[in-house]
């Protein structure tokens, strides 16, 4: 019933169809091509370089928390593992590329995350994140989406430059440096980075014991580059690499001595594809291998963790008979070094979409996959898209999809691992509508969501197990952007989920409501403010207690020197509320994390 609703509520404006106007935005990670926005039937979040560039965060994670569903839940300094969310679904459900490339951490407990907050923002131009299952596209682990963080690109002819300097509170230091040239057959930027901080404690302060400040360093560099080599070849070569040393508090921790808890952290990737165009076929042919290491160091010992992924893919991409067709084939190798403990799983996949329009307002996605994994066997996925727009101003967007997560090598190798688990499987229906009005100076969505999760895989008794329950998370998304002058636009994000397990229980660390009201102004051509204000609450902390409503008011401030140059200005918390994001500790004197008190940062960046 739920799927037969979805394409009637697309269609039955059938009679009244007019044609659409392009909207020019183009995304590239609904189906591994150039898409166009405005025709796709998933709920799509693309978050620009001017939004990025000018947001009051100075993390991904709080950059992502502006937008949409997601939602962060800190375990300290900014250099710390956060959990982060995206519509009620942990990080273990998403998959997060950067240029193309997938740096998770295959050894990590319970889950495959990318520590997002180890890449830098400072030159990244795009963000685009896919609400809803995209396993058919993506494979496994996206059950809850896709992000997609693409880098900045040249975009003037010839060698340009980019500097950036930035200082603040906990003694931070941050520095970028982006090099970037363009001519009509090369297109590359080259950048490097480097961070610190003294930190702080991450825990509330309860007078009982002294507390210490959790520090950290973090290097790394990055290129993405194009090489057009004829009118029908590019080459395309992508790496990142970064070094990250962190101290940390947990439960074990408590109150916290970061002579024995630290972490190091290393992750390198490389994506090298070949792209072959003539007449009405494209071929391209992806090899992406990626390295990460961990070593974590505790008053239990030093413990390291190796994970290697090498990755090919094969897409053709045609035009038959008025429908654009995708096919694809990869091939997936995953090993794993636990401290000793070795583990290895291939996976390879057939997979195919395609993009049917059978009115000139109405555009269909559908896609499948079968994968072959050498632990589990077969597995079937499917989606459908359905994107119609009865008006002008109007675009209606309806998706239904299934998706899968198979176990990690820690939930199956590792001493508590369990060789006998099975992929969790899911089935994901998103529903919504986007209205521009008065002139297309305002835009509003409006969208319902839910997402189930069977055959779940938990830790109970010393050991992962499969169990019969299930999780369900849904709710409601209203995005609303209105230019009230020329140099004043106003909006609102509220997100409402209902996130919990089969036996009632909310999923911990979700806030059940999420506000975000931001005001942006230009009062003078040199000078920019934007203000955002968060509000979240009825968030469960891991023994299922109530965490306090969560506020905080933050504010970007930029003054254009010259044409090339300007400084900034950064307040994050300006009410200096003391919010905690996270409890559990083993003791009742651990009252949990917080996140950062008021902390201000000045800035300074080059362009030549």
């Amino acid at each position: 019933m739920h799927f037969y609703f979805l394409i009637l509520l697309s269609l039955v404006q059938y009679k009244l169809l007019i044609s659409a106007d392009d909207l020019g935005k183009v995304v590239i990670s609904p189906n591994k091509s150039l898409y166009q926005l405005d025709k796709s039937g998933a709920s799509i979040l693309l978050i620009e370089k001017k939004e990025i560039e000018e947001s009051p965060s100075t993390t991904i994670s709080g950059l992502l928390q502006e937008y949409g569903g997601f939602s962060v839940a800190t375990k300290g300094n900014k250099g710390s593992d956060s959990s982060y969310f995206n519509r009620g679904l942990a990080r273990k459900y998403i998959k997060v590329l950067v240029d193309g490339m997938d740096l998770s951490d295959i050894t990590s407990t319970q889950e495959e995350p990318t520590y997002i907050d180890d890449i830098s923002r400072n030159n990244i131009g795009t963000i685009e994140i896919l609400n809803g299952s995209q396993g058919t596209m993506y494979g496994g682990d996206a059950i809850g989406g896709v992000i997609s963080i693409n880098s900045n690109k040249a975009t003037k002819l010839g060698l340009t430059q980019e500097n950036t300097l930035q200082g603040g509170s906990y003694g931070t230091i941050n520095n970028s440096h982006l090099f970037k040239f363009l001519n009509n057959r090369v297109n590359f930027a080259l950048t490097v980075d480097s961070e610190r901080s003294t930190g702080y404690s991450s825990f509330i302060d309860t007078g009982l014991s002294p507390f210490e400040k959790d520090g950290y360093y973090l290097y790394g560099g990055s290129l993405v580059s194009d090489f057009k080599v004829n009118q029908n070849l590019k080459i395309n070569l992508n790496a990142r690499s970064y070094y990250k040393y962190n101290e940390f508090d947990d439960n074990y921790s408590f109150p916290g001595d970061s002579l024995y808890h630290y972490r190091y952290d290393k992750s390198k990737a490389l994506l090298l594809s070949a792209v072959y165009s003539k007449n009405n076929l494209s071929h391209k042919l992806t090899f992406q291998p990626t390295y990460t290491n961990r070593i974590n160091v505790s008053n239990y010992g030093r413990y390291e963790y190796d994970g290697r992924k090498n990755k090919f893919e094969y897409l053709l991409t045609t035009r038959l008979w008025k429908i654009d067709t995708l096919l694809g084939i990869d091939y997936l190798k995953k090993s794993a070094d636990m401290t000793g403990t070795l583990a290895d799983q291939t996976i390879h996949s057939f997979f195919s979409e395609l993009q049917i329009k059978p009115t000139v307002n109405t555009n269909i996605d559908i896609s499948g996959r079968r994968e072959y994994d050498d632990n589990y066997g077969q597995f079937d996925t499917g989606r459908i898209q359905i994107n119609h727009n009865p008006y002008k101003s109007i675009i209606l967007r309806s998706s239904i999809g299934t998706g899968y997560r198979t176990p990690t090598p820690y939930e199956l190798y590792s001493a508590y691992g369990n060789t006998n688990l099975q992929p969790e499987t899911s089935l994901t229906y998103d529903l919504g509508g986007e209205l521009n009005f008065f002139l297309d100076s305002s835009n509003l969505y409006l969208g319902v969501f839910e997402t189930k999760v069977e055959d779940i895989i938990t830790y109970a008794s010393s050991k992962y197990r499969q169990t019969s329950s299930n999780l369900k998370s849904n709710g409601l998304e209203l995005r609303l952007k209105s230019k009230i002058y020329h140099n004043i636009s106003t909006g609102l994000n509220f997100t409402k989920t209902n996130a919990k397990e089969n036996d009632g229980d909310n999923i911990v660390l979700v806030p059940k409501d999420k506000v975000l009201f931001f005001l942006n102004l230009k009062p003078l051509n040199d000078i920019t403010i934007n203000t955002s204000y968060q509000f979240q609450n009825k968030a469960r902390d891991t023994k299922y207690n109530e965490l306090p409503v969560y506020k905080s008011l933050n504010i970007y401030t930029s003054y254009a020197i010259e044409n090339n140059a300007k400084a900034f200005f950064k307040i994050e918390n300006l009410l200096d509320r003391e919010n905690i994001v996270n409890r559990g500790g083993g003791t009742s004197e651990n009252l949990g994390y917080k996140s950062p008190d008021r902390s201000i940062y000045l800035g300074i960046k080059f362009t030549n």
